[in-house]
C-alpha cells in the first residue's frame, strides 16, 4: 500500500469539500456568515481520514526572518484596542512527521477590550485561513446568483406582489425611469 505524500492529502481534502453555507446572522450588520464551528466539524473528520494534524501557534521570532516585526502589536485607537500579530500553522503529515507545510498569516482583530481584540483575531484568522488553504466556498441560500439554473429560473418567474412592484414603480419615477 503506497502512502500518500501531504500534497495528495492536502488534494483529497480539497475536493471533499464542496461548499458551506452562511448559516450564522450578524445582528448589528445583518449579513450571514460561515462560523469558525462549521468549518472544524466539516474538516477535522477530513484531516482524521487523511491522517494530517493541523496546529496553531503565536510566531515564534526568535530565529526567522521576522524578527524586525513586534511578537504582538496592540495600539489604542480612540477607545478601541487594534491588535496585530503574526500566526503560525503547522500541517502535518501523521503518516511522516517530517513532511510538513508550514504557512504564516497576519491576525488582526479591534474591540474596547484588549482580550477580546485578540480573541477575535484569533477567530477571524484562522477562518478564513482554513478556508483559503481548504478551498472551502460559502454559499449563501438567498444569492440567486449561487443557484444552479434550474432554481434560477423559478426565481425569475416569479411574480411580484402588488407591494413590491409599487415600490419599484416609485423607485423608477423618482429617478425619472418612470414611463413618459
Amino acid at each position: 500500500m503506497t502512502q500518500n505524500n501531504i500534497y495528495q492529502k492536502l488534494h483529497q481534502i480539497q475536493s471533499k469539500l464542496t461548499h458551506l453555507t452562511k448559516l450564522k446572522e450578524n445582528k448589528f450588520q445583518h449579513y450571514k456568515y460561515v462560523s469558525e464551528y462549521q468549518i472544524l466539524i466539516a474538516l477535522k473528520p477530513l484531516l482524521t481520514e487523511s491522517e494530517l494534524t493541523l496546529t496553531f501557534s503565536d510566531k515564534d521570532y526568535a530565529d526567522s526572518e521576522y524578527d524586525t516585526f513586534p511578537t504582538f502589536k496592540a495600539e489604542k485607537v480612540e477607545r478601541e484596542w487594534v491588535v496585530q500579530y503574526l500566526k503560525k500553522a503547522v500541517l502535518t503529515n501523521s503518516e511522516k512527521p517530517e513532511e510538513q507545510l508550514t504557512y504564516h498569516f497576519w491576525a488582526t482583530g479591534q474591540n474596547t477590550d484588549i482580550a477580546k481584540a485578540k480573541g477575535s483575531a484569533e477567530t477571524y484568522a484562522i477562518k478564513y485561513f482554513l478556508q483559503k488553504l481548504f478551498l472551502i466556498p460559502t454559499s449563501d441560500n438567498l444569492d440567486p446568483d449561487k443557484l444552479d439554473t434550474s432554481k434560477k429560473e423559478i426565481v425569475a418567474s416569479k411574480e411580484l406582489t402588488d407591494k413590491e412592484k409599487e415600490q419599484v414603480n416609485h423607485f423608477l419615477n423618482k429617478h425619472n425611469f418612470g414611463a413618459k
